[in-house]
């Protein structure tokens, strides 16, 4: 997962700077179309996500672009260049919009700020499925996972783990994003249950394994004592567990959610404890099939919650496979008619 808005400002380069940033965009989003038109027999789907250097969306894209490719559709794909840039990413629907797609799968650098673009896309009849980050805005349908319930799950998996005692702290993600806010909602609940455990602190680090990093190295100097780290991705968590491995604090038992590639390689190898599933990959499958079914007048749900698996050491084996070895599971797979 990565950042929005809320910890990115608003480019400040002026109006020249973003006339050669669309500019740019609309070469590069010219040039994919090309490419992907050789592909296309029944339409196009603009596939957006928030960046191309967090390996998470990657996974997001493959399985959307798999989907796509099963149905007979062509994929164009949009990423601002700039990390979860919002400005980029309000030029890209812009373009988007003209190309006149078939639909738009779609997760906002922002949750409220990309809420106008959202709005015009649908008033241009084009459907557009929100997938990944929960946004705001008229959205034709959602594909996501619980996320309250994902930083539950591995929270008490944690603190049974401890013995329902010790110090514990948490990494989040971004402040204000749906996926953030609801791991760490899910996770302080859970820590209720467990008188005997301590909250040492609760701080940000934005979905990124740098500042994760240093985030645990600050927290390493003020706490003496740290028995688990709940980690709002598996990106941050190993971060964290790179700074205390360096500081020679090892001990500590770490949880986090995403069940990427490396994640679950980190719970094989036991440096993580555990992980929960949240496919990006399948997520893509799923919000591109909706598309689909709306292109042939059939009925979609309004939002479709997927199920996640909690990830351990037992069943790693089944996740994390490469991206070329996954296939994706159908609608009807998940329950959801033929």
């Amino acid at each position: 997962m990565a950042p929005g808005l809320n910890d990115y400002p608003p480019d400040k380069n002026g109006r020249e700077k973003m006339k050669r940033a669309v500019a740019a965009i609309m070469v590069l989003t010219a040039f994919v179309s090309g490419a992907h038109a050789q592909d296309s027999k029944a339409g196009e789907i603009a596939v957006f996500t928030k960046n191309n250097v967090d390996p998470f969306f990657e996974e997001a894209r493959s399985g959307a672009t798999l989907a796509a490719k099963s149905l007979g559709y062509s994929t164009v794909q949009y990423a601002p260049t700039r990390p979860n840039n919002f400005q980029e990413q309000i030029a890209q629907v812009e373009d988007a919009i003209t190309r006149k797609p078939l639909g738009m799968i779609f997760v906002p650098v922002d949750r409220k700020g990309m809420k106008p673009s959202v709005d015009k896309v649908s008033g241009a009849g084009i459907p557009i499925i929100n997938f990944i980050d929960r946004g705001e805005g008229n959205f034709t349908s959602y594909v996501v996972y619980d996320d309250h319930q994902i930083g539950f799950e591995v929270t008490t998996l944690l603190a049974e783990k401890l013995g329902g005692k010790g110090n514990v702290v948490i990494i989040e993600g971004v402040k204000g994003s749906t996926t953030s806010d609801g791991r760490v909602a899910g996770a302080k609940e859970a820590l209720k249950k467990y008188p005997g455990i301590t909250l040492l602190a609760s701080q940000a680090a934005n979905y990124q394994r740098l500042q994760a990093l240093a985030v645990m190295e600050n927290l390493m100097q003020q706490f003496p004592q740290i028995d688990g780290i709940i980690a709002a991705s598996d990106n941050m968590a190993l971060g964290a567990i790179e700074a205390m491995e360096s500081a020679g604090r090892g001990g500590a038992q770490a949880v986090s959610m995403d069940g990427t590639i490396d994640g679950v390689q980190a719970v094989s190898a036991g440096r993580l404890l555990a992980s929960s599933e949240f496919s990006g990959f399948q997520m893509g499958c799923s919000a591109v099939e909706i598309i689909d079914r709306l292109a042939k007048k059939e009925a979609v749900p309004e939002s479709l919650v997927l199920k996640a698996t909690i990830i351990t050491k037992e069943n790693a084996g089944n996740f994390g496979k490469p991206l070329e070895q996954r296939t994706c599971k159908q609608l009807a797979e998940l329950g959801l008619g033929n």
